[in-house]
């Protein structure tokens, strides 16, 4: 058990777990394989927590972590004025902050994972259902604080393509921001099979329908292949709502189904008979959602845009996100070459085999060490 002596990370593991989404996730991952290395014992760590959260992250975690509990909530003023003073109570070495959300009045050593800047680029009202009164003001909040927590800690990354964009807009010292790659939560990956049997005449797409994630050239593309369909895995909200219009507008009501929610059992199963995962996005951060159906077996079909040549390298197949021409000729091709289908899987068991969370808690670890060392 570390000692009094040892160096005290602190990590604010208030956005725990799956119900926390992408965040959630990045967090619980992160936290379970950094005990799982040999050089863990050398911190002592102790974890800020939410108290409805305390049963399941020691589930997960056990006694491995010092634990304290707060009802501090994210993006309040309570955040911004009284955790600084927990913090400071706690007498961190380094305190790592797992997404863009830092009081700007803690002063000590930090690290912040800038999971993307999405809001740079997505804007205005069609990215919102706040009315412009509210949400201009709060947008320009957003950038004032995003610019003063960025230029004023060490940054973790999860793409080089979002590092280089940081050191080149806010003119960022290349050491003080580190890529840690993500990877495939393990309750997702499937044990590799292979599968005898066609897939059936339907595309699979994952994710929130937020305007960057371009699903209208998706529907573009239908209207040329009328033959084929397309399922969405997506939560319902306003903007599952303007798609579900947009269909019905585009004359694809029975070219175009929407899931909602997929049970365990049933998920493994529709992306498995998928012909292909479509991943039609201007922007993300990392992207998990191809890598997660490239471990399932299934090809994905990705736009050529932001990070995603990076994380997918050669294991899919591009498009232009602003030519429904160009993906729809990408369909065909792959509908015309059960060979292309079996290549693409193979290439994708393989990109997902490159990322592990031992990686990425391992690259973590050596820049906690990093900050603790240096003067900066």
């Amino acid at each position: 058990m570390p000692s009094k002596n040892h160096p005290h990370i602190v990590i604010d593991a208030r956005l725990y777990g799956p119900r926390h989404t992408g965040l959630g996730r990045y967090t619980k991952n992160l936290l379970i394989a950094l005990t799982n290395l040999p050089e863990f014992d050398r911190y002592r760590f102790t974890l800020i927590i939410y108290p409805e959260l305390k049963t399941e992250i020691k589930k997960d975690l056990g006694n491995k972590f010092e634990y304290h509990v707060t009802h501090i909530r994210h993006y309040t003023f309570a955040e911004q004025f009284f955790l600084p003073a927990i913090l400071w109570s706690l007498q961190p070495s380094l305190v790592h902050f797992t997404h863009l959300d830092k009081p700007i009045l803690y002063f000590g050593k930090s690290v912040v994972t800038v999971h993307d800047l999405i809001r740079h680029f997505s804007k205005g009202s069609d990215t919102t259902t706040r009315s412009p009164l509210l949400y201009w003001p709060k947008y320009w909040g957003y950038l004032l604080m995003s610019s003063f927590i960025i230029r004023f800690n060490h940054l973790i990354v999860p793409s080089d393509f979002w590092r280089n964009y940081i050191i080149d807009y806010y003119k960022v010292t290349p050491s003080r921001i580190v890529t840690t790659h993500e990877a495939v939560d393990p309750s997702i990956i499937a044990p590799r099979q292979k599968l005898s049997t066609p897939p059936q005449n339907y595309l699979l797409y994952t994710g929130n329908l937020y305007p960057h994630k371009n699903i209208e050239i998706v529907f573009k593309a239908l209207q040329k292949l009328p033959s084929l369909k397309l399922k969405i895995i997506c939560a319902r909200d306003v903007f599952h709502e303007r798609a579900v219009k947009l269909t019905s507008k585009l004359g694809l009501t029975k070219q175009v189904e929407f899931l909602g929610y997929v049970p365990d059992e049933e998920f493994i199963n529709v992306y498995q008979k998928a012909l292909a995962l479509v991943h039609p996005a201007f922007l993300e951060g990392f992207s998990l959602t191809g890598l997660e159906a490239m471990s399932l077996g299934t090809p994905v079909i990705a736009a050529n845009s932001s990070c995603l040549p990076e994380i997918y390298e050669k294991s899919v197949l591009y498009f232009d996100p602003k030519d429904p021409d160009e993906l729809v000729k990408t369909i065909k091709r792959l509908q015309k070459s059960p060979t292309l289908r079996k290549k693409l899987i193979s290439l994708g068991y393989s990109q997902v085999a490159k990322y592990s969370w031992t990686k990425t808690s391992t690259k973590t670890l050596s820049f906690y060490h990093q900050i603790l060392t240096s003067r900066q």
